[in-house]
Order: structure tokens, then sequence, then C-alpha cells
């Protein structure tokens, strides 16, 4: 007969594991915090000769602080807080400049992105769409790949931020795994976790405030070429790229993680009466949809009545909850997170830092040489290169802004003083390779949220994700002389 153990000695004997691991993860931290001062003091000290003391104590700050983001020993916003105070204290930028980043209508545009997904998810119509496509493509062959992959698509459309996207979807796949008997570790799960990671991620190729990365470039770009993009032209531009990659997306995952039950039957029938537990589309579906086509409609005119996106992202919020219309709660319609919105104002007054106190102008001089400047001379080869690079410090900057923030810059300067690079282009390729990585669980935040399920491993991503980047890397360079040739900005 097997005796109960003592659950006072359990605990005792669980304590020194429990303060073992402790101990362990602080000191961790600790070894994190002292590289990145390390590399603070190293560029402070080791650039005095070469740079003037406001760049110089900028750029030490800046990569401090992308170490910090690289390793995360405290939460990605509780590092940009501390751009916040330390370049005022240093005297590298006024108070004035480092909270400029929070006066940019970027902050207002995902402000008014998450208001609008707020309002979506007190509503069916995000479900309706789901299952819809489901049951259109469910019992294909790889249809509930393909299902999965075009839901955050559609969402894309009148939903900005991939977080929210991948937070409304993520729900709809448990109800697919449960209705399919699937669980942690199977392959097909795998697939369709993977699924959700790479459809957010693409969601954002051609929707201009469908990513923030997408914003931030944008941003960057009118601050250092003076040019403006509009809604209409992030889509024309990057719109062939979109549709090319849902469909190779779709093969790379269902080649990397192959099933046995190609068309699981009975979905269709599941699709099918969830719907009608949905019931008919409610009036006050039908006016959250007439709100969110006025705004992707007036998202597509910019051109004419001269509105940044963010007006009508405001417009479409406000009428959401406005009396008479209302489809959702304006209280709960303000519940949104600040995590992001920090991230994106400190990511940005970094921008403006960087390039006021001198450090884009120093760096694009030490990296010039003839074998660069002759890269960005040809257009297409630049447009490669420019690729591949931004892969490459994508993998050690961990998220989207930050690797817009380190290399978008960069990359403007750098082609500012090639002869007949494509400047505005090279800066929007720089941007949206930034929303393509799927190597590394950091490298976005979908692919952060989907790993924190327990249902896919960083091992999951290894063998799609390498894939991937050879494909997007690819079907970029095809674009530079094909479509881009063709527009003219080549």
């Amino acid at each position: 007969m097997e005796t109960m153990g003592n659950p006072q000695t359990d605990v005792q004997e669980a304590r020194p594991l429990t303060k073992g691991k402790s101990v362990w993860l602080s000191a961790r931290k600790t070894l994190y915090f002292g590289l990145s001062l390390l590399v603070f003091a190293f560029l402070f000290f080791g650039l005095e000769g070469y740079m003037e003391y406001k760049p110089r104590v900028t750029l030490a700050i800046t990569l401090g602080v992308i170490v910090l983001w690289v390793l995360e020993p405290i939460p990605f916003s509780m590092t940009a807080v501390l751009v916040l105070f330390l370049l005022p204290i240093s005297g590298a930028v006024s108070t004035e400049q480092v909270l400029s980043g929070f006066a940019s209508p970027a902050i207002f545009l995902i402000v008014a992105g998450m208001m609008i997904a707020s309002a979506v998810e007190q509503t069916a119509l995000g479900k309706r769409l789901a299952y819809q496509l489901l049951y259109w493509f469910g019992e294909r062959k790889g249809g509930v790949l393909a299902g999965i992959l075009l839901i955050p698509q559609v969402m894309a459309l009148f939903i900005p931020a991939a977080a929210v996207r991948t937070a409304m979807v993520l729900p709809i796949v448990f109800s697919i795994a449960s209705i399919l008997g699937l669980k942690a570790g199977d392959t097909r799960a795998k697939q369709l976790m993977m699924a959700v990671v790479v459809g957010c991620g693409i969601s954002g190729t051609a929707i201009l405030p469908a990513a923030i990365g997408n914003v931030i470039t944008v941003d960057l770009i009118h601050t250092y070429l003076h040019k403006h993009i509009t809604y209409v032209d992030w889509l024309v531009l990057a719109f062939p790229m979109w549709l090319i990659l849902i469909p190779a997306s779709w093969w790379v995952l269902y080649r990397c993680f192959p099933v046995q039950e190609e068309a699981p039957i009975g979905l269709k029938q599941q699709m099918k009466a969830m719907i009608a537990e949905l019931g008919p589309i409610t009036s006050r579906e039908k006016r959250l949809l007439a709100i969110l086509l006025t705004v992707c409609f007036m998202w597509a005119l910019e051109g004419i009545h001269g509105l940044p996106p963010v007006i009508p992202a405001l417009i479409g919020a406000v009428l959401m909850a406005w009396p008479g219309i209302k489809v959702a709660e304006w209280e709960r319609i303000l519940d949104i997170k600040f995590s992001p919105l920090i991230m994106l104002g400190v990511t940005l007054s970094l921008g403006y830092a960087l390039y006021d106190t001198g450090v884009i102008a120093y760096l694009s001089k030490w990296v010039e040489n003839d074998f660069i400047l002759y890269l960005f001379s040809t257009p297409s080869l630049a447009v490669l290169a420019v690729a591949i690079l931004t892969q490459l410090i994508h993998k050690v900057t961990s998220n989207v802004s930050t690797a817009v923030i380190a290399t978008v810059p960069v990359v403007i300067a750098l082609s500012s003083h090639a002869e007949q690079a494509p400047v505005l282009l090279l800066g929007v390729v720089t941007g949206m390779t930034c929303l393509f990585g799927f190597l590394l669980v950091v490298e976005t935040i979908p692919g952060v949220m989907v790993h924190g399920t327990g249902w896919i491993t960083q091992q999951d991503f290894f063998k799609p994700g390498f894939w991937l980047t050879i494909v997007t890397t690819a079907v970029t360079y095809l674009m530079s002389f094909t479509w881009w040739s063709w527009l003219g900005y080549l």
C-alpha cells in the first residue's frame, strides 16, 4: 500500500528548486544588464575621438537599449521608458524632442485601430467571417490551412496591428483544433499554429495601417526624405507581393508539416452549425460592416481628400459608439493596451534623435565604400542587398519596431549617397522586410503570442522559417525588376 507524501516535506524539497531557479533568473538578468552597460561604455568611450558628444551618447544609449530589447530582462515597454529619461538626462536631446514621437499621427492611428478592433470583438462579425471561410475551404485538400491563412488577410483591411488580429484568430483556431480532435504536439496542430504566425505576419504587407512597422517606416521616410506615402501608394507597391506570399506561405507550411488526413470529413457541417448558432447577420453587424467599409474607402481616397489614415480611423471609432448608430460600448472601446503605444512612440522618438544629433550621418559615412555604393547604385542589386541585410539585422533586434528603427534610417542615408539609388523604394523595402520574421519566436508579436500558447516550440519555427525567409527575399527581388520597375520606382 502506497503512503501519501508529507506535504510539509514536499514543500521543503520544492523550495531549494524554486530558490535555485530564482537565483539563476536573477543572475541571468544581472548579466544582461551588465552586457547592456558594457555596450554603452564601449561605444561612449571608444568613439570619443571619432564623434561629438551628442551623437556619441545617443548612439551608445540606443545600442544599449537594443541589447535590452533583444535579451528582454525587463518588458519591452519598460525598456522603452528608459529612453524617455536617459536621452534628456544625458543632454543628447531636449525633453520636447524625446517626447516628439508621441505627437506623431502614427500613435493615434494605432490607438484608433485598437479601438476599432475592440468594437469588432464586441460583435460576432469576426467569428462569422472566420467560420464562413472555413465552411468554404474546410474540406478541401489543405483547406483548413488555407482558411486560417486567409482570415487575418481579410481582417487586415479593417483591424490595424498584427497583435490584435492574432488575439482574434487564436480562439478560432483552438475551436477548430477541438473539432478536429487535435492536441498540443500534433503535426497538424503545429501546422495550424504556424499558419497563425505566418498569416498574421504577412497580412500587413500591403495595407499601410495593418502593421506598426509600416507606420514607423512611412513616418521615418517623411522625416528623412520629406516625402509622403499614402495608403494607396503603399497598396499599389505591395499588393502583387502580398498576393504571391499568401499561396507561397500555404505551400511552405503544407510541405513542412505533412499530415495524413488531408480533408477532415464533417468540418463543413460543423462550421455550418456554428454559423447557424450565430444566427442571421444582425443590424448591429451590418452597421459595423458599413462603418468598416467607409473607413477603408476613405483610406483609399487619401490622395483626393488629403486626410491622413488616422482621421478616418478616429471617425470610424467614434461612429461605432455614436448614439443611434451604436454597435459597441464606448467604455469598452477605450479599453486598449498602452504597451504597443509606448513602444511606437519611443521608437519614433529614437528615429528623430538619431537624425537630429547626426548619428545617421556618421553611420552612413563609416559604412560607405565603393562596394556598398556599387550595390546601391544598381537598383535590383540594391533591393536584394537591403532585403538580406534587413533579415540579418532582424534576427538580433527581436521585434519589428526595433528592426525598423535599426535599419530604415541607415539604408536611407546610405542610398542617398549612391547615384541612381531608388532611395524611397529602398526605405519601403526595408520596412516591409521587417514584417517577415519567421525564423525566431521573438521576431514578431504574433510569433511570441502563439508560442505562448504552449502548442508550438522554437524548434517548430526553424524549417518553415528558413524557407519563408528564402521565399520572401526571392519575391522581393522578383518585384525589383518587374512590378516596381514597371511602376517607375527603379
